[in-house]
C-alpha cells in the first residue's frame, strides 16, 4: 500500500533531534514526533529526483513529499526497496517544470511477489554484489 506522508512546517525541522524527517530526497532534518515505526521503503514524489527510493528504519516522520510503501503479509521491505529501485519510477513522473509522481500513477504498477525466502535470498545476493560499489562510493566521499 502506498501512502503520502504528512505536512510539517519547515520551522519544526531542525539539524538534530529525536526522529529523522524524510522528504522526497531522504532525510531533511529531525523533528520531535514520528508518524511511522518500522522498516519502510520511501519514494520521493517531487522534484528532479522524484522516483528515488530510500529505506527508512525505526521511528521517523514522513513528509508530504515522500510516499511510504507499507508492505503486508509475507513481503520483505528490503526486497520491495530493491525491486522499486529496479523499476526506475522516475519514468512515471509528469513532464512539467516541477516533476512529480502521484500515488495513483505508481499504485497501478504491478509488483510480483515471490516467496519470502526467495525475497531474502535476492536481497542478500544484491547486497553482497553491491558491497564493493558502496565501499568505493564511501571512499570517494572521504
Amino acid at each position: 500500500m502506498l501512502q503520502a506522508g504528512k505536512n510539517v512546517p519547515a520551522g519544526l525541522i531542525e539539524e538534530s533531534g529525536t526522529y529523522p524527517c524524510y522528504g522526497g530526497n531522504g532525510i531533511r532534518g529531525y523533528i520531535s514526533k514520528f508518524n511511522r515505526d518500522g522498516i519502510f521503503p520511501i519514494i520521493g514524489r517531487q522534484g528532479a529526483l522524484c522516483g528515488n527510493i530510500k529505506l527508512a528504519e525505526g521511528k521517523f516522520f514522513a513528509t508530504e513529499h515522500a510516499v511510504v510503501v507499507e508492505t503486508f503479509a509475507q513481503t520483505s521491505a528490503r526486497w520491495v526497496e530493491k525491486f522499486l529501485i529496479a523499476l526506475n519510477l522516475n519514468q512515471y513522473a509528469t513532464a512539467t517544470a516541477q516533476p512529480g509522481i502521484s500515488v495513483q500513477r505508481i499504485n497501478i504498477v504491478p509488483i510480483p511477489i515471490t516467496p519470502l525466502a526467495e525475497q531474502e535470498r535476492i536481497v542478500a545476493k544484491l547486497e553482497h554484489l553491491c558491497e564493493p560499489i558502496n565501499l568505493l562510493k564511501a571512499a570517494l566521499v572521504e
